[in-house]
């Protein structure tokens, strides 16, 4: 590679470090990884985990931030370069939406913990804290942490609109139950706290220094198939959801593949190129599901609930989490 001047041409060197960092910051946080769009299977690890961090998509944002000195070897950054077994499923699936080679930055990752590990360098420990106990008797030990590693995957997004923030926790609720006891934990403590699905809305909507619920666990899908009506958890992606339609030889008016079905009926209404014929927004959900901020529970069919989709010129106020959702 040379780079022109005056009349001369000057070699520049590209490192394998340089090359990784390159791809890494051009990751688009589109989760394309963590579905199965080409048939060609998805990472093992991260369907395992359910934390971002262990699929392509959070290793090359821990890998960029290990690389800028932003976190240290920590517990789970050592079992998240170990459990990358180099299959190169990423590589498919990135290469054919973006052009990009992850491969090389699941390499560069496990060499950058390889070498850290064999110089004898200490691995950081994540601090003791007593909230978090509490959490994790609430969800299970794995599915909370504070761990930096984890957290700074969590951290950022692709949009110059959005301002990093590194959350304290990171959580991934399995059931309504589940998520009903964290709210009220996170509200006696003071602890803000966002809704994460894919995190593919590019705003920083996804963002927060307290804690992040990830709703990743929660991908329950109930077809009725004599009412024309399908009920699907949080944490089912539009292409999930579509691929199971489509084998019962149903369609169902879902957007962007990886984007949360949920997530998207709540905060955009479904838009997509099925809305000229089945709607958007109301015309779609038959109802919904939703864990209040203090924890309590309502569905939008009842008749003290909010209208999520009617025009307020001084904008709405989150109503909660959304649990679940039927769709036609």
């Amino acid at each position: 590679m040379t780079n022109p001047g005056i009349g001369h041409s000057f070699p520049v060197m590209v490192t394998e470090v340089d090359e990784a960092l390159g791809i890494a910051g051009n990751c688009r946080h589109y989760a394309m990884c963590k579905i199965d769009f080409l048939g060609t299977g998805v990472c093992a690890s991260g369907a395992q985990r359910g934390y971002v961090s262990f699929y392509p998509e959070g290793r090359v944002d821990l890998y960029a931030a290990l690389a800028k000195g932003k976190v240290h070897v920590t517990e789970k950054c050592v079992e998240i370069a170990q459990s990358c077994d180099l299959c190169g499923k990423c590589d498919y699936q990135c290469c054919f939406v973006t052009g990009l080679r992850p491969m090389r930055v699941m390499k560069a990752l496990k060499s950058h913990v390889a070498r850290h590990l064999a110089a004898g360098k200490p691995v950081a420990q994540a601090d003791a804290d007593p909230l978090l106990q509490s959490m994790r008797r609430i969800v299970g030990d794995e599915w909370a942490t504070n761990d930096r590693a984890i957290a700074v995957t969590y951290s950022h997004d692709p949009s110059p609109l959005a301002v990093p923030a590194l959350p304290r926790y990171v959580i991934m609720p399995g059931t309504r139950q589940e998520i009903s006891s964290l709210l009220k934990l996170l509200g006696s403590a003071g602890i803000p706290w966002v809704v994460r699905g894919n995190g593919t809305n590019l705003m920083g909507f996804e963002l927060c220094e307290g804690a992040v619920i990830d709703l990743n666990r929660m991908k329950e899908i109930e077809f009725d198939e004599k009412n024309w009506s399908v009920r699907v958890g949080p944490g089912v992606a539009a292409f999930e959801l579509q691929r199971e339609a489509a084998q019962r030889g149903y369609r169902v008016n879902v957007a962007e593949p990886a984007a949360l079905v949920c997530g998207t009926m709540m905060c955009a209404g479904i838009v997509s190129l099925f809305s000229t014929a089945y709607g958007s927004c109301a015309d779609n959900y038959i109802d919904a599901e939703f864990v209040r901020t203090d924890g309590s529970f309502f569905s939008l069919n009842e008749k003290n609930a909010p209208n999520l989709f009617a025009f307020d010129r001084a904008g709405a106020v989150s109503p909660g989490v959304c649990s679940s959702l039927r769709v036609k």
